[in-house]
């Protein structure tokens, strides 16, 4: 079976904003996908390293979102793993018809509110540039 072919503009799109997220201090690695874990656009991984962490990042996306909702407590907005070497962030980006899940990977240097401030900011603004696709092409 073929995988599906990731549109030009929507990968052109997420690797500007995973560029943004390449500049907090301690960057290792991020990566955009879909909530099926089809990689979109990555910065910092190999090909191979790109396939399963993105597939891992949709499943973490996926257990999170059903802990949330067995504990009753609203709507995932993103999850954290304290690492002894670093920290992984996983944040949902929504656009109305398209969601994707947004991952960046930091080495144990790194600032643990930075690190947040950040993929909050880059997860907002890419949802505001989904969205924008979404309405320019329906058929993203």
């Amino acid at each position: 079976m073929n995988a599906p072919t990731i549109s030009s503009p929507l990968r052109t799109m997420c690797l500007g904003h995973l560029e943004t997220l390449q500049k907090v201090d301690h960057f290792r690695m991020a990566a955009v996908c879909s909530t099926d874990g089809f990689p979109i656009a990555t910065l910092g991984a190999d090909p191979q390293q790109s396939r399963r962490t993105t597939a891992m990042a949709a499943a973490l996306d996926g257990l999170s979102k059903s802990i949330t909702q067995e504990l009753s407590l609203g709507t995932l907005e993103g999850t954290v793993l304290e690492c002894e070497l670093g920290l992984v962030l996983c944040r949902q980006v929504h656009a109305s018809n398209r969601n994707l899940v947004l991952l960046m990977v930091l080495s144990e240097q790194a600032t643990y509110g930075q690190a947040l401030w950040a993929i909050k900011n880059t997860a907002r603004e890419m949802a505001a540039s989904l969205q924008q696709l979404v309405e320019q092409n329906a058929s993203l």
